[in-house]
């Protein structure tokens, strides 16, 4: 009886935290959509997002601030970019990690026309 009680808690549990991480992935899209972000993945932990005039990374966490989780580089405002094993790294100085090579070679093609428009 008290294994029961035990495994009953154990799902509840992540039965619950798994909805209020979904809840976090909803206010990430939503606010992705206000921003004009037309195209966006999650991978690797972190949305990635073309907007109009900016590339946005904002990572998932249990409590989402979008403030303190979100990066944002004006294309205007990229220098250098280039591909490292399976990592983006943009001005030298921030690194973004992808899970596929083909989904990094489509990102860094796609970084670059923006840059170069």
């Amino acid at each position: 009886m008290i294994l029961i009680g035990l495994f009953l808690f154990i799902a509840f549990v992540a039965i619950s935290l798994n909805i209020y991480n979904h809840t976090n992935l909803d206010y990430i899209e939503e606010y992705l959509k206000k921003n004009n972000c037309q195209e966006y993945a999650y991978s690797k932990g972190s949305y990635k997002a073309f907007c109009d005039d900016s590339f946005i990374e904002i990572k998932n966490s249990f409590v989402v601030n979008i403030d303190e989780n979100s990066t944002i580089f004006k294309y205007k405002d990229i220098n250098n970019l280039e591909i490292n094993q399976l990592n983006l790294i943009i001005n030298k100085t921030h690194k973004i990690t992808f899970k596929e090579k083909e989904e990094l070679n489509d990102y860094y093609k796609k970084i670059s026309e923006k840059i170069n428009n």
